[in-house]
């Protein structure tokens, strides 16, 4: 139905604060003592009021309203009511919940990733220094030696240093490879009287993978070390390691 009113003065209509829509469904009710209640609900948006209808009063008493126009300013009240308790409903019950970019969303999740990522990074790059329980060292001692043979057929690889290859024993161990408070990859000298290379496990991943640069890297080092003993470890000794070390990448 539509509830509108009209006086001498003006035409007042009754209208939803949330759409504008016009007509309602008017359910009248009845209190214990015989008040009267009337539930307005609005079939556009279901925005609905639930109010007492006041009687009459015979006795005029508020400045301004006769008989005339007691009507048209009881629904200019309702419909100041009816709006301030939409905004209170909006303003307390009807938060909106702000809306996050697509990204943001998954920010969380990618942030626990992340750091899960580098701790494990962290805990298989400094696992051999908790001596693992998990380790096979013949298979480690083939990959060692499938990587010298890999240097024998680099073209641009010295001479001198795949003789050393192929007469120095180059072995696979497990001794600690911390030195100073800093982790060392390889060793090379003369041990009981016999010339060796030593590869230590920090050139090895926790599950058996090889660190492919730092192996080949360690390798040169110390094949440098038998075919120049007399550098040290210069200027001199670093560029030509890192020309090997440059050269072997180049081609395994």
């Amino acid at each position: 139905m539509s509830s509108e009113i009209t006086s001498q003065d003006e035409d007042v209509t009754l209208h939803c604060p949330s759409c504008g829509e016009e007509n309602f469904r008017l359910l009248p009710m009845s209190g214990k003592n015989g008040e009267r209640f009337v539930r307005i609900h609005c079939d556009n948006c279901g925005e609905h009021l639930f109010f007492q209808t006041p009687e009459f009063p015979e006795n005029m008493t508020q400045q301004g309203i006769t008989p005339e126009n007691w009507k048209t300013e009881q629904i200019k009240n309702l419909q100041l009511e009816w709006e301030e308790w939409l905004k209170w409903k909006q303003r307390h019950l009807n938060k909106p919940v702000p809306g996050k970019p697509y990204f943001t969303k998954y920010t969380q999740w990618l942030f626990a990733f992340l750091l899960c990522s580098i701790a494990l990074f962290f805990v298989l790059d400094r696992w051999h220094l908790l001596d693992p329980l998990i380790e096979n060292p013949a298979a480690r001692q083939q990959q060692i030696m499938e990587y010298a043979e890999r240097l024998l057929e680099v073209p641009c690889f010295p001479s001198i240093m795949k003789v050393k290859i192929r007469t120095v024993p180059i072995r696979y161990t497990r001794e600690r490879p911390v030195h100073k408070n800093w982790i060392q990859y390889g060793e090379a000298g003369v041990y009981w009287g016999e010339e060796q290379i030593k590869i230590h496990r920090s050139n090895f991943w926790f599950f058996g993978w090889p660190k492919k640069t730092q192996l080949l890297n360690t390798l040169v080092h110390e094949l440098r070390h038998r075919a120049n003993p007399d550098l040290g470890h210069n200027p001199k000794f670093m560029e030509l390691v890192q020309k090997d070390t440059q050269c072997a990448l180049k081609y395994l």
